[in-house]
């Protein structure tokens, strides 16, 4: 009984239990930023919205290993741009970060105990290793094999590719529904390398949203087809709906996956590069590239690529908000563990390689932090103040 009364007192008060109370392990909210053009990952305290270190994501080099991948590497990379940090996913212990290395065609996993010491490493069956998502439980790391048109499932324990899941063409987005027991898959349509001259989307072949069980590795269900190339989508609590971002498209979809209907759709207002470019001068082909729903479900926040600023919308109305410009080319968006911000990275030069701090409270930038090179994806997580003071990270 005694016991019982001093959580509850703590906890009214606001007090951290000591361990031998049954407290959590301390931790503290970290922004992990991957910076794709120069192969770095940079730690931020995402309360203080400071910076607490950073490492190296290439410490084995800046070409392939693989053979293969290594004969075809000047090539590709000369007309497509380098690329070393595609995603970022964190153990649930937070001591180990996956890293997706995209042209290198590999994922990676770091020990941040270790300062973010390389542990292993994993070639894919694709040219580029796109975006990745952890299970909840952290066994197996589920990552695009863009061109392999396969979601190919890494042990983690045994780091080993277990299941190649086909996904459409160019499987890109993927992400957990909030209970774990679905990863969704969403796929580009084979995108056609000379893009300078077209006049009209170049894009073509089999846009799946789909369900996958990861219990399985097997999909669920028919596919979806969207019609167009599957960007950054982010999922209601309840794993009903979506707000999905399409190629081309300025604007945001609302979308039943497990009906495969549209429900709305919301045109957003071009604004600075966005009024003069054509689509096939979109970044990546990209309009819109980031999305993130406020933890009260009251707000969506949007990385308006084309537009240079971050776009909110509110819900349940879906209606714009407020726009707010940020720096060139915003490409992710993700929550701070707290709730509290709307993170949005900023990738091209000038007046980028930064990541935005948009307040929801006062739907405003209240912060920009520097990054490395061509900040391409975000994560945040509440990782053990013991795995940070024995890494390095303050």
């Amino acid at each position: 009984m005694r016991a019982i009364i001093v959580a509850l007192l703590c906890g009214l008060a606001g007090v951290a239990l000591p361990a031998s109370a049954g407290a959590q392990t301390p931790a503290r909210g970290v922004l992990f930023v991957g910076n794709s053009n120069d192969g770095t990952i940079d730690l931020f305290d995402a309360q203080t919205l400071t910076r607490i270190g950073g490492f190296s994501a290439i410490p084995d080099g800046n070409i392939p290993q693989d053979p293969l991948q290594a004969a075809l590497y000047e090539p590709l990379t000369s007309k497509v741009g380098i690329n070393y940090v595609q995603d970022l996913a964190l153990s649930p212990d937070g001591k180990t970060l996956y890293v997706s290395r995209g042209y290198l065609g590999d994922v990676a996993a770091f020990d941040l105990s270790q300062g973010g010491k390389l542990l292993w490493r994993v070639q894919t069956h694709s040219l580029r290793a796109d975006h990745a998502e952890l299970s909840p439980d952290g066994t197996r790391l589920f990552v695009s094999a863009l061109t392999a048109d396969t979601v190919e499932v890494v042990d983690t324990a045994t780091h080993q590719i277990v299941a190649e899941i086909p996904a459409g063409d160019w499987p890109h987005t993927l992400g957990f529904s909030p209970d774990g027991k679905t990863v969704w898959s969403g796929s580009l349509g084979v995108q056609i390398a000379d893009t300078a001259t077209s006049t009209t989307p170049p894009t073509d072949g089999r846009h799946w949203l789909e369900a996958i069980d990861p219990s399985t590795m097997l999909p669920i269900g028919t596919p979806c087809e969207l019609g167009a190339g599957i960007r950054p989508f982010a999922l209601t609590p309840d794993g009903g709906r979506m707000y999905v971002q399409l190629s081309y498209y300025n604007g945001i979809v609302e979308y039943d996956p497990w009906h495969c209907r549209t429900l709305r759709t919301l045109d957003l207002p071009f604004a600075g590069r966005g009024l003069t470019s054509q689509p096939h001068d979109y970044p990546n082909l990209a309009a819109q590239h980031g999305v993130a729903i406020s933890p009260d479900g009251s707000l969506l926040c949007l990385a308006g690529t084309i537009d240079d600023d971050v776009e909110l919308v509110s819900l349940p109305s879906f209606t714009l908000s407020k726009t707010i410009p940020v720096g060139q080319d915003p490409g992710w968006a993700v929550n701070s563990p707290d709730g509290r911000y709307c993170f949005v990275s900023s990738r091209a030069d000038p007046g980028a390689n930064s990541v935005a701090v948009v307040s929801y409270a006062t739907q405003s930038v209240v912060a920009t932090l520097a990054t490395g090179h061509h900040p391409q994806a975000e994560i945040t997580a509440r990782v053990p103040d013991s795995v940070l003071k024995a890494g390095g990270f303050r």
